[in-house]
């Protein structure tokens, strides 16, 4: 929830620099239902893009670890990853080097 929360309020921030984010739930019994209340547990009046049932492009990108953050380059290229809880001031930072 830390984490989705920092990304609730770098989003809007970021999105005229051209930031475009997506949380992918891996969870096969996710539903819409089950990701509104994470949000709204979480205290985010406003949900963040979500992919459910996400397993297959979870894949693709390697990620494997519940709490995975990629930042990809314009490119689509990965110029960021990590597998804990990420600090919104590293999210700002590796975003500021990207966009």
């Amino acid at each position: 929830m830390e984490e989705a929360r920092a990304w609730s309020e770098i989003l809007p921030a970021y999105e005229d620099r051209g930031l475009n984010m997506v949380m992918i739930s891996i969870d096969p019994f996710e539903t819409e239902e089950s990701i509104e209340n994470f949000f709204a547990r979480a205290g985010m009046d406003e949900p963040l893009p979500t992919v459910i049932n996400g397993g297959e492009i979870a894949e693709q990108f390697g990620a494997n670890a519940l709490e995975t953050t990629i930042i990809l380059d314009e490119n689509g290229e990965e110029t960021y990853r990590d597998v804990a809880v990420t600090e919104a001031e590293t999210m700002r930072a590796e975003l500021d080097g990207v966009l």
